[in-house]
């Protein structure tokens, strides 16, 4: 429970305990309206207006052009993703295979390279991995927590000394984010940070922090979602510009993570 949620809670049980003297109380009760209404963004929605509307008049001069290959990716993971394929390696090769932008930059620049390398060698094993990352039943965080574990065991089998696997919680939100892009969003700590900061919301994101960073990340895009939901001119926008190439994201959760995305690059 946030700090505004406690606070909520209490107020609530308070009014509760001395409803029986509504005359001395309707004010307070008030002031509980006023607090709902305050509270019931967790970010400055003032502050997410005016990105929102500088994003809508960039979407089509500036930025869609460099960013609807993620579009197009998740598109592309969908048609050739095959859980049951009889050679998982190259299945699982070529679903990654637009990735490049997104897992192969920065300090994932050798993470596909790797994971194709411990699927070539045990097939089964990555394969089972993958079955356990996208069983929804089991909690997110978990599923997260044991890709690496598992990830850290097949690298000391066949990796080089000193190497690392990059399979980090970014690469992993990705691989969520591709077989369920109606639910997930792309987890990068430092564009998360920057959103948060910006647009003034209750989350704080701390270096480390691996499993709140990951809980809270997902309920703060919910959030932004949720938000960018009711503004039917940005769905209007996606929906006008995507092509048959692309992922439909009609949740707008690829949009959301790209808003994000475009938060922490103005």
């Amino acid at each position: 429970m946030n700090f505004f949620a406690e606070i909520l809670s209490k107020v609530q049980a308070m009014i509760k305990k001395f409803s029986g003297f509504e005359g001395k109380f309707v004010f307070a009760q008030k002031l509980l309206k006023k607090f709902l209404q305050e509270v019931e963004f967790m970010f400055d929605k003032k502050i997410f207006e005016n990105y929102l509307t500088t994003y809508k008049q960039d979407f089509l001069p500036t930025w869609w052009n460099d960013e609807k290959y993620k579009w197009e990716m998740v598109k592309h993971f969908q048609d050739n993703w095959n859980i049951e394929a009889e050679n998982f390696s190259e299945m699982l090769k070529e679903s990654l295979a637009k990735t490049d932008n997104l897992l192969a930059a920065n300090f994932n620049f050798p993470c596909t390279v790797l994971l194709n390398m411990f699927a070539k060698n045990e097939p089964e094993t990555v394969r089972k991995m993958f079955c356990e990352l996208f069983d929804e039943k089991i909690d997110v965080w978990e599923r997260i927590d044991n890709f690496k574990s598992e990830s850290s065991n097949l690298l000391k089998k066949y990796g080089k000394s000193k190497e690392q696997h990059h399979q980090t919680e970014n690469a992993i939100s990705i691989y969520l984010w591709l077989r369920y892009p109606e639910k997930y969003y792309i987890y990068k700590f430092g564009v998360v940070k920057k959103v948060s900061e910006v647009l003034k919301s209750n989350f704080i994101f701390k270096t480390g922090h691996y499993e709140d960073n990951i809980r809270d990340f997902y309920k703060f895009y919910d959030e932004i979602c949720e938000e960018l939901q009711k503004d039917k001119e940005i769905a209007a926008i996606l929906k006008n510009n995507l092509t048959e190439n692309c992922y439909l994201d009609t949740e707008l959760k690829t949009l959301t993570q790209d808003f994000g995305f475009y938060i922490s690059k103005h």
